[in-house]
């Protein structure tokens, strides 16, 4: 069974009260169906169907069997009401739209058939207090609702960015490990390219040293004077053109060293250049990257402010309209069914509290 939140509760016994105006606790069977009818909530047989049941598998018909047959009445209305829920019109059933059309009813039969005003203008001034609350209830879940709505609007977005980002996410690491891939494989390239230029240096090591003038001559001279038997002189000479010999080794030898030194040091900056015009690509393709993030991402955002800014659009224009739609929704769920009016029902006196009902 549905739950009753408190006012709605109240509402019921004070309707109850009213339908049971002689404060005896319990209602005649004939009664709750015209109550039940009145609520426009079933059509005539239902009413009296639900009035029967209640009657046989209930000892008494106090408030809770009218609370219970209401609450009945409602679920029974709102399953009917959702199978045809392409038919014309708003109609919600409730506990409290179905009070009122009971208050109504309630109304007409002491003003008209039974001439208690008094009984008539309290039904008059609780319609009117129901009908506020029954309002403000409406509107509350309209506004609860749209909340929903919106709420539910904001979750789908997050998870559409949360899917966005993470797409993008691994389209970025993907982009980040093919990037580390071309520029490590541009490196071994290089070193081994290095590795091949420097022992084709170290291969081309002068074959002959070209010495100078000096000690050519120093060489020369040396001979003629040993030819000369003039070996004192000889020997010296020949231990300065030794040294001048090792020295000018040294030098050509250097020479060369920094030749290939030089040479190294210009295919070093030519690797360095490659790569620093790689990484510059690199840079160049992850900026694109990111610009095409952040364009899908502005894009995405805007949607989701257009879509939020539609619904809010759309759910003020039902709230200034919701006034007026309750008002009209609530008369017709008075007036979408028939009332077959049974004369005098709540009338019938209920039956003794005490009394056995025959099988």
């Amino acid at each position: 069974m549905t739950e009753l939140i408190a006012d709605e509760d109240e509402e019921v016994r004070e309707v109850f009260a009213l339908i049971d105006h002689e404060r005896n606790g319990v209602i005649s069977q004939a009664a709750l169906a015209q109550a039940l009818l009145g609520s426009a909530l079933l059509e005539a047989e239902q009413a009296r169907e639900a009035a029967a049941c209640a009657a046989v598998e209930r000892e008494l018909l106090d408030v809770d069997t009218f609370r219970a047959c209401l609450v009945d009445a409602v679920a029974k209305c709102s399953a009917k009401a959702s199978a045809s829920a392409g038919a014309s019109g708003g109609f919600k059933p409730s506990v409290g739209a179905g009070l009122l059309g009971i208050l109504e009813d309630l109304r007409k039969f002491y003003a008209q058939e039974r001439a208690d005003f008094r009984l008539a203008n309290a039904c008059k001034e609780l319609y009117a207090g129901i009908s506020l609350r029954e309002e403000e209830r409406r509107l509350r879940s309209i506004a609860q609702r749209q909340e929903a709505e919106q709420q539910g609007v904001q979750e789908a977005q997050m998870m559409q960015a949360m899917e966005f980002n993470s797409a993008w996410s691994q389209n970025m690491a993907e982009f980040e490990r093919q990037a580390q891939e071309i520029l490590e494989q541009a490196m071994r390239k290089q070193q081994q390219e290095f590795a091949e230029f420097q022992e084709k240096l170290q291969r081309k090591e002068p074959m002959s040293y070209k010495f100078s003038r000096d000690l050519l001559q120093m060489k020369a001279s040396v001979d003629t004077l040993a030819r000369q038997g003039r070996y004192d002189e000889a020997h010296k000479l020949k231990r300065k053109a030794d040294q001048l010999e090792k020295w000018e080794r040294m030098k050509l030898q250097n020479d060369h060293m920094t030749h290939i030194a030089n040479k190294e040091l210009q295919m070093r900056q030519q690797h360095h250049t490659q790569l620093e015009a790689l990484r510059r690509r690199i840079q160049r393709g992850r900026e694109e990257h990111k610009e095409h993030w952040l364009m899908g991402a502005q894009r995405l955002m805007q949607s989701h402010r257009n879509m939020m800014a539609d619904l809010k659009s759309k759910q003020t224009l039902e709230s200034l309209r919701a006034d007026v739609a309750v008002k009209l929704d609530m008369s017709a769920s008075r007036s979408s069914a028939a009332k077959e009016r049974i004369k005098k029902n709540y009338s019938d006196k209920p039956r003794s509290p005490g009394k056995k009902r025959s099988p």
